[in-house]
């Protein structure tokens, strides 16, 4: 999968000599046999779709070809990205160049030309139904072949005419010969090629989900006892195994975890499940993105168009079977199991956030982390972080609105003839465009963590599980120590410091109050691009820009420099 990112990234590739060899040598046999034997043979010499059974006679076979590639160019709404379309385009060639699909070694070689002169034909997201493969998709990028469409070449911003880029670039156009449009078009590859790049993006969301994760832990007093290997023996489910081994390495050496520990200070039985169960939610994500990472590497090996060439009894490629690999449902399902990692993960974020802002769960970070040093009276005239929870909670519902199983929704197609569909290309530009709303929600609980920190940083005590009457307040020395002695007593904590002039609290040092390296490291980072909030402003800004961070990677890079994580 790494290739396929380079790749659509800008990256050059080219064919290998023996590869293209192969490719003509068959080609040449295949064409021997449909014009000797003039047997129908689809894609080569028939109709397409529900016009299998009419004949092409030779002198039409270039024209049917043309004609498919047009007439498929059918898409409608907005350009798919240009890394999207490089990605569809590289694995449109790698499948072809498996040789079981009858074209000659030009029909790759124009392929890769275009993507070597950073020629990007520009492929409208919406007609595929993902059966037949993605079929107007793929059609627009073999429009762009044959000097027709649009591309946007490397720099520009604005469409210029296929054939203008062409001359400009030296490429001739593609002449398709027979079954060439229908191998160009009949395949997989756009829903792949969002799928692929999207999962490159969501792991690095998932990552971030766990830093997240490890600071709110920290800063809302947590445990980590929850993450312990030993316990994850017990149910050693792969995800659930490796996202606590993730919140152990990020919650190492963190001074705030220790400083609280002991139950008699803060520590509770247990954690909300927000923090507590943390890794099996996560985890689950984990092995949903392990499952697509799976398919979406067997698929971009495959051969997925139809009819595909096979040997027949001499060893030669000239058996024509028509299959159903072009057919989305491997894809489809994945790429719904990736959804619901995202929108998994937002809950378990969204549920974090609505702690924080609450003076009741939020052990003694006040009302929407409002920064205390304010003033009462500004204080009470303050929101401080209240709304970006709601952001959160609006964010996470669109997320899972994206949920939609579309794969179970199948309409049949082309008369009939193509009678189960599915939707993989709905879902996969769904996957894509649903990241920034999982990085938007992660940015939000970010700066949460960032706030919250700031707040532990700032405050001499820890807030404790104890509050002391009023009439306990008030009483006499002797009294209060009698107290602090019983206190002792029923938490089995002798050396309980316990400082019955400031209530339900224990001193802590500036060391204390730290998280973790590679927590502070990302609160550093967080920082720079959403500073701590000290009086109301405008925010949205700041979060759209940590955001845009988090999705590209540089908040995780910044805390987890040389981190082993996946070993």
């Amino acid at each position: 999968m790494g290739d396929v990112v380079r790749v659509a990234a800008g990256e050059r590739v080219e064919l290998d000599a023996g590869t293209a060899r192969t490719l003509d040598e068959r080609r040449a046999a295949i064409e021997d046999r449909v014009r000797r034997t003039r047997a129908p043979a689809y894609g080569f010499n028939r109709g397409f779709g529900h016009n299998v059974d009419v004949a092409v006679g030779p002198e039409e076979l270039e024209q049917l070809q043309l004609n498919l590639i047009r007439s498929h160019s059918s898409g409608l709404g907005p350009s798919a990205p240009t890394e999207v379309v490089r990605a569809a385009m590289l694995l449109r060639a790698a499948s072809l160049a498996k040789g079981n699909s009858g074209v000659r070694a030009t029909v790759v070689t124009k392929l890769l030309e275009l993507l070597n002169a950073q020629l990007t034909p520009v492929v409208p997201v919406y007609g595929s139904v993902g059966a037949s493969g993605d079929l107007a998709p793929l059609s627009h990028i073999a429009l762009a072949l044959i000097g027709e469409g649009a591309v946007l070449a490397s720099g520009s911003a604005e469409p210029v005419p296929a054939a203008v880029a062409l001359t400009a670039a030296g490429i001739e156009p593609l002449r398709p010969q027979m079954k060439e449009g229908l191998a160009l078009n009949n395949g997989l590859q756009f829903s792949t090629a969002y799928g692929v790049l999207a999962l490159d993006r969501m792991w690095v969301l998932l990552e971030t989900a766990a830093l997240a994760t490890a600071i709110s832990a920290q800063v809302q007093l947590g445990s980590d006892a929850p993450y312990a290997a030993d316990l994850h023996e017990l149910r050693p489910h792969p995800g659930g195994v490796a996202v606590a081994r993730w919140l152990r390495m990020l919650m190492r050496e963190s001074p705030i975890r220790h400083a609280h520990e002991r139950h008699a200070v803060d520590w509770q039985v247990q954690d909300p499940y927000s923090l507590r169960c943390a890794a099996q939610v996560l985890g689950a994500c984990h092995e949903l993105l392990t499952d697509a990472q799976a398919t979406l590497e067997t698929e971009i090996n495959s051969v997925t168009d139809n009819p595909l060439l096979l040997p027949d009894e001499d060893g030669d490629y000239t058996r024509v079977v028509s299959g159903g690999h072009f057919h989305g449902m491997p894809v489809a399902v994945r790429l719904h199991g990736v959804l619901q990692a995202m929108a998994i993960a937002a809950h378990l974020s969204s549920a974090r956030c609505a702690r924080y802002v609450d003076e009741r769960r939020n052990k003694g970070l006040g009302p929407d982390l409002i920064w205390p040093e304010l003033g009462p009276a500004a204080m009470a005239a303050s929101s401080g972080m209240m709304i970006p929870e709601y952001v959160a909670v609006a964010l996470t519902n669109g997320i899972t609105a994206a949920c939609a199983p579309s794969h179970l929704m199948s309409v049949a197609t082309d008369a009939g003839q193509e009678d189960h569909v599915s939707m993989s290309a709905g879902l996969a530009v769904r996957v894509w465009d649903t990241l920034p709303r999982l990085a938007e929600v992660l940015a939000i609980e970010l700066a949460f963590g960032s706030q919250a920190a700031a707040l532990r940083a700032e405050a001499e005590h820890i807030p404790t599980k104890r509050e002391l009457t009023a009439e306990q307040r008030e009483a006499t020395r002797p009294e209060r120590e009698a107290y602090e002695a019983a206190l002792r007593r029923e938490l089995g904590a002798p050396d309980l410091d316990v400082d019955v002039t400031v209530a339900g609290q224990h001193r802590w040092s500036v060391d204390e109050r730290r998280l973790s390296p590679p927590c502070e490291r990302a609160i550093a980072a967080v920082r720079d691009y959403c500073p701590v909030v000290k009086e109301d402003r405008v925010l949205s800004g700041d979060l759209a820009e940590l955001a845009r961070a988090v999705g590209d990677g540089e908040i995780i890079a910044a805390a987890t420099p040389g981190m082993d994580w996946y070993e």
